[in-house]
C-alpha cells in the first residue's frame, strides 16, 4: 500500500512502533471543558481490537515523527429491525502542535477510500460530543453530505442510590446492545438474570481527571442539558472507572439500583446509560443522573429519530 504524501506528511498503516507516540498525543488532548479528562488505556487499539474487522492509520512527518492517528471498524447497527454492517470511525488524535493543517481531513478521507469503500460499507458514521465543533467541521469537509442523530449520555455515580421514577417506560426507540457473539468479548461484559447487559468500559479505557474548573469547587458539575448540585465532583488525579448499561427494557429498568450497588462494591465509580433526549428512559432516570451530555451520531445516511435504532455498545 502506497503512503499518501500531502503538505509535509504522509498517511501510513498503523504499526506497533507508532504506539507510544499515539498514546502520548492522546494524553496531551484532554476531553471536556469544566472537567478535563485524560484518556488512559493500555493500547491505542484497545477499542478497535474489540471488533471483528478493524484498521488504523497514522500520519507521519519528517524523520518519521508521529503526528496523528485514527482507527475504524466494521460495526453492526440495527435499523428498523434490520441488522446492517456499517463503517465506524473513531479515536482520532492529532498532535496539538500540528492542528489546522488538514491532517484530520486526510485521515478521514483515507478511512473512506482504503477501508470503508473497498468493503462496501456505504453507511459510515462516528459519534461526537455535541460541542465538538472542530471534528464536526472536519467531517463535513470530508463528506459531501452528513446527517445528525442526537442521543444523550446519562452519568450516575454508583456511590449514590439511583431512583427510577417510572418503570412503565414502554420499549425505547433508541437502544444499545452488544451485536456480536465473538468469544474474545467474554471478559468485557456480563448479563444479569433480568437480561440487563453490563459492558465494562473501564477494561477498555478509563479517564483520569486532569483539571477541574474552579467554578465547580462549590459542587456543581455542568452538563449540556442541566446543572445539578451534589458532592460528586471528581478530584484532580482521580480515575473514573465506568460500566455502560445495555439491553435496558421496561422489564429490567427497576433492577438498576441493585446493579449500581454491586458495581460500587466492585470499585466501579460510575455507570452510564444512553437514551434519546426527553424520551421515557430519560424521564425515568434523569433526577438521579449526575449530568446529561448531548452526543450525535454523525453519518453519511439519515437516521429517523422516530424509528427503532440499536447502536452497538462497542461504539460508545
Amino acid at each position: 500500500m502506497m503512503a499518501k504524501k500531502n503538505k509535509g506528511f504522509k498517511i501510513v498503516p498503523y504499526r506497533p512502533e507508532h504506539e507510544q507516540a499515539l498514546l502520548e498525543i492522546e494524553r496531551l488532548s484532554p476531553q471536556g471543558f469544566m472537567v478535563k479528562l485524560e484518556t488512559v488505556r493500555p493500547e491505542f487499539l484497545s477499542r478497535a481490537a474489540l471488533f471483528e474487522d478493524h484498521t488504523a492509520f497514522v500520519a507521519v512527518g519528517p524523520e518519521a515523527r508521529v503526528l496523528a492517528g485514527v482507527t475504524a471498524a466494521q460495526a453492526p447497527m440495527r435499523i428498523k429491525g434490520e441488522l446492517q454492517q456499517t463503517g465506524f470511525g473513531f479515536d482520532v488524535v492529532v498532535d496539538p502542535t500540528v492542528r489546522n493543517r488538514g491532517i484530520g481531513r486526510e485521515l478521514a478521507t483515507c478511512l473512506r477510500k482504503r477501508f470503508f469503500e473497498p468493503k462496501g460499507l456505504t453507511r459510515q458514521f462516528t459519534s461526537l460530543r455535541a460541542g465538538n465543533l472542530t471534528m464536526l467541521n472536519l467531517i463535513s469537509k470530508s463528506y459531501r453530505n452528513t446527517f445528525l442523530y442526537e442521543f444523550l449520555y446519562l452519568t450516575f455515580p454508583t456511590a449514590r442510590t439511583i431512583r427510577v421514577e417510572n418503570t412503565a417506560i414502554g420499549e425505547p426507540i433508541f437502544n444499545v446492545s452488544l451485536l456480536s457473539d465473538s468469544d474474545k468479548l467474554s471478559d468485557y461484559y456480563e448479563v444479569t438474570e433480568s437480561g440487563l447487559g453490563l459492558w465494562h468500559t473501564h477494561q477498555v479505557y478509563q479517564f483520569k481527571v486532569k483539571s477541574v474548573n474552579p467554578v465547580l469547587s462549590g459542587g456543581l458539575w455542568l452538563g449540556n442539558r442541566f446543572i445539578r448540585t451534589n458532592k460528586y465532583v471528581p478530584l484532580v488525579g482521580s480515575m473514573l472507572k465506568t460500566t455502560t448499561i445495555y439491553n435496558l427494557t421496561q422489564d429490567n429498568i427497576h433492577t438498576l439500583p441493585e446493579v449500581s450497588l454491586q458495581l460500587y462494591k466492585q470499585g466501579i465509580n460510575y455507570m452510564q446509560i444512553c437514551c434519546q433526549p426527553s424520551d421515557a428512559v430519560y424521564h425515568a432516570l434523569q433526577k438521579s443522573a449526575l449530568n446529561a451530555f448531548s452526543h450525535y451520531i454523525v453519518g453519511t445516511k439519515e437516521l429517523n429519530p422516530d424509528e427503532p435504532l440499536t447502536l452497538d455498545v462497542r461504539c460508545l
